[in-house]
């Protein structure tokens, strides 16, 4: 994620958010990588980030994403729903978790030292 883009969006708003999610190295597992959903907000002055629970794709997707295929095009994976709420995580869980959610975590994570200033 690129923080400055919240920063030149920020304008004349309390707060700028950005979501993302993307892979990052993660030497212990399998792939050697996990993927999470990331929230940046930017309150103009400081970021607040946020981190979703983070998941392992199967290897080959890694694999293929490393060669810069996007996961939301793996059709012969995650059938056509990647794209979706559902997201390839509702998919890989049966319809446990559904990217949404993991989205909406990560806000919440970003958003704690926010309301929660007096203890921070």
């Amino acid at each position: 994620m690129h923080l400055n883009m919240q920063r030149k969006l920020y304008g004349t708003c309390n707060f700028g958010v950005g979501i993302e999610a993307g892979m990052y190295k993660v030497p212990e597992v399998e792939t050697g990588y996990m993927d999470a959903s990331i929230c940046a907000i930017y309150d103009g002055k400081e970021y607040y980030i946020g981190f979703s629970p983070s998941f392992e794709y199967p290897k080959t997707v890694v694999e293929r994403v490393l060669k810069g295929e996007e996961l939301g095009y793996m059709e012969d994976v995650f059938g056509n729903t990647a794209k979706g709420r559902k997201g390839a995580i509702g998919v890989l869980t049966s319809g446990r978790v559904y990217r949404d959610e993991l989205e909406e975590y990560a806000v919440i994570m970003a958003l704690t030292k926010i309301v929660s200033k007096d203890i921070y």
